[in-house]
């Protein structure tokens, strides 16, 4: 509830803005000014109807993404808005020319237009980089913990739900089955539904295949979506190896692979995080991969006793400007190479998105992890 009162807030507060720089300042006549209002409203509401509209089975996929798309319209129409309005003040206070030509009525019409377009073109280009196929980063990792060369290919933010189609998910799984992993592993937000919802969708996810298994851990819109127990019986079903503090060797590689479910999400939920049990069966010759979807060291986790953290759940920001306030809430951290108080960490930007079909300044990725023995 606060969140939602939260988010009535600012959105109330946006709307004003918006509306009173577009239509405020003009000869506008009432219908024309209503309409702009209601479409602003319709906009920050949308994603309240797409929640109501996804749960399901025969959920309209273009709808959603259609209200998704307005709402990220006027989202990036109050973002350019507030950037254009500040480097126009500096320009005119550079300038020392009076602030009263900034409201100017029909200079400010010729620049609303504009940024109404631009507002649309950033759209558009999130759009085709959110729906492209997701990139593929390489990394080789040398280490003389391991025995044999393995290749690991990361998953991680699917967040599967009724508005992505079963096309989608067999091209993602084809494209991953063509890199001939030997392990995968999908780190958190595989699903943003209920499986019976998504059925379909899963068993096409259920196709990837690796020398040694698929390996997955919960992130917090499993909990969102069912819970872990629910998930923990559907993700086996699948074939798939859920990991909830616990971790397997991997045949001769000298690979020890452990998980860990959401750190945040577990605070409010029986199955509580305990890093140390999911790595007690790995032996201090092994090179140890801790799958841990929110970019935080779990209690116990040192270089002693864990060679890196693979995780996600930023999006790399997904859509610029979020990309500061995401840093600021995972401490600092938002996609790359990290390495904290002696402890590794690769944070992924996701295979996919959440929300908005839109990706700004935040290409999504499949990474390959290419182990090698030193």
């Amino acid at each position: 509830m606060p969140m939602v009162l939260a988010f009535a807030i600012v959105a109330i507060s946006v709307i004003a803005i918006t509306f009173k720089t577009y239509v405020g300042y003009g000869e506008y006549s009432v219908i024309t000014k209503i309409s702009f209002l209601m479409f602003l409203i319709f906009g920050w509401c949308s994603p309240f109807i797409v929640f109501s509209l996804r749960h399901s089975h025969d959920a309209n996929q273009f709808l959603i993404k259609f209200l998704y798309f307005i709402f990220g319209f006027v989202f990036f129409l109050f973002v350019i808005s507030m950037i254009r309005d500040f480097v126009w003040f500096l320009v005119e206070i550079s300038k020392k020319i009076p602030l009263e030509n900034m409201n100017n009525p029909i200079l400010l019409k010729k620049i609303n237009v504009i940024t109404i377009l631009v507002s649309l073109l950033i759209c558009f280009y999130g759009v085709y980089e959110a729906e492209r196929d997701a990139r593929i980063k390489t990394y080789d990792v040398v280490n003389s913990k391991i025995k044999e060369d393995t290749k690991i290919v990361m998953l991680t933010d699917l967040h599967i739900d009724t508005s992505v189609s079963v096309k989608y998910v067999k091209n993602l799984v084809n494209r991953v089955n063509s890199l001939n992993a030997d392990i995968i592993t999908i780190v958190g937000d595989v699903v943003d539904s209920s499986p019976h919802y998504i059925e379909r969708q899963l068993n096409e996810l259920a196709k990837l295949k690796a020398r040694y298994g698929v390996y997955v851990v919960a992130g917090n819109h499993e909990y969102y979506s069912g819970g872990i127990g629910v998930y923990s019986i559907k993700f086996k079903q699948l074939g798939f190896n859920f990991l909830v503090n616990e971790g397997q060797k991997i045949g001769n590689t000298g690979i020890y692979i452990a998980g860990i479910s959401d750190i945040n999400a577990s605070l409010y939920s029986s199955n509580k995080v305990d890093a140390l049990k999911a790595i007690k069966d790995a032996e201090q010759s092994d090179y140890v991969i801790m799958l841990s979807h929110t970019p935080k060291v779990a209690s116990g986790l040192t270089s002693n006793n864990v060679d890196i953290i693979l995780s996600g759940h930023t999006h790399g920001g997904q859509m610029f400007p979020f990309h500061y306030f995401v840093k600021q809430a995972n401490e600092n951290r938002l996609a790359g190479f990290y390495n904290i108080n002696g402890v590794n960490m690769y944070i992924s930007r996701g295979t996919r998105y959440w929300g908005p079909p839109m990706r700004v300044l935040a290409p999504s990725e499949i990474t390959i992890f290419n182990m090698k023995s030193k």
